[in-house]
């Protein structure tokens, strides 16, 4: 076996009473420990160094596998594991949260499989986990590899059509990740695709893994479940990211700017409405929303004669009509929202 041929990134803020449970996991796997590289961030934790505390002690027990970088200001969990990524070493990537669980034969099994198909990203299963209850994500429902060798092999990981854009159900090989430099952005939330969605453009080898090999716990205040309404614009603005990156890459620009506009039409504007239409908590402002019409208008303002125009689903090209609409306030922008919601 390689020596650390994988490397786990485990960004940490304020979570000493899962950290037990966290490596505990990573002490199970069956790939062995010394096989593995384990950074674990502290996001500048406000916890009175408890978990900086159980992080040192983690380290200790296993000073050979275990990193530990501990940051001066709160930048999110997209930044830690980007500062995590500068000091990975192994052949392959995970990242981990740490407040979940591993399947105790997954590194192992993502790992020979990976090395036996010479696969780019392995894309498996979420287990979601509240409290007694579980419940398949079911993101993944065959056993294939899937090899790109054209455009059209690649538009089904373009329009996500066969795969999501979150980073925890993804096992990747290092240099895709490297080649694409893809990063997450820092201090947002809905940060996952700025990152995945780029390893698309240039992975070649993806293999759908119907495996349920993330146990991922649902908790009240964790980063996920709290004030996801309230952060609603950070998922235009990390699409607008996502937009520069694309724009900013002339080998894929061009070739991909059909597939990339359906894309961003649904992320950017439909999926941002859906967002703020069923979310209590959520506030679409009438200023924000007539700058995403302006946008749509200038990157996708031939959106119509798209030769991929039929993917988006016929109810929700009526909603892109709205493009073009003129919304005199908040109260008529607000009813066209929970409106349009209700029709998907």
């Amino acid at each position: 076996m390689i020596e650390q041929c994988v490397t786990i990134i485990i960004p940490c803020y304020n979570v000493s009473e899962y950290l037990d449970r966290c490596w505990n996991s990573l002490l199970r796997q069956t790939i062995g420990i010394s096989s593995m590289q384990c950074i674990f961030v502290n996001d500048c934790s406000t916890d009175a160094g408890k978990t900086i505390e159980k992080l040192n002690d983690i380290e200790q027990s296993a000073p050979d596998s275990v990193m530990i970088i501990d940051l001066e200001e709160n930048v999110g969990p997209g930044e830690a594991r980007n500062i995590g990524l500068q000091y990975a070493e192994g052949k392959y990537v995970q990242f981990f949260d740490a407040d979940d669980e591993l399947d105790d034969n997954a590194l192992k099994m993502l790992y020979e499989l990976a090395e036996e198909n010479h696969t780019d990203i392995i894309q498996y299963n979420h287990m979601y986990i509240l409290g007694d209850q579980r419940r398949s994500s079911g993101n993944s429902l065959e056993n294939k590899l899937f090899v790109i060798e054209n455009k059209d092999d690649r538009i089904p990981f373009l329009n996500a059509s066969t795969v999501t854009y979150g980073c925890t159900n993804k096992f990747m090989r290092r240099e895709i990740i490297q080649l694409s430099g893809a990063k997450f952005p820092a201090r947002a939330k809905y940060e996952e695709p700025l990152f995945i969605y780029p390893l698309f453009f240039y992975a070649n080898r993806i293999y759908l893994l119907n495996a349920d090999l993330y146990l991922y716990y649902f908790r009240p205040n964790s980063m996920v479940t709290s004030e996801l309404g309230k952060k609603l614009l950070d998922h235009p603005k990390v699409q607008l990211m996502l937009l520069e990156y694309f724009l900013s890459r002339p080998d894929i620009c061009t070739e991909y700017k059909d597939v990339f506009e359906i894309y961003f039409l649904w992320s950017f504007y439909l999926e941002t409405i859906s967002f703020a239409g069923n979310s209590q908590d959520a506030v679409l402002p009438v200023e924000y929303f007539r700058y995403m019409q302006e946008v749509c208008k200038n990157f996708c303002g031939n959106w119509r004669n798209n030769p991929l125009i039929y993917m988006i689903p016929k109810n929700a090209r009526e909603a892109l009509e709205s493009i073009d609409r003129i919304f005199e306030s908040q109260e008529e922008l607000d009813e066209f929202v929970i409106y349009w919601s209700c029709q998907e």
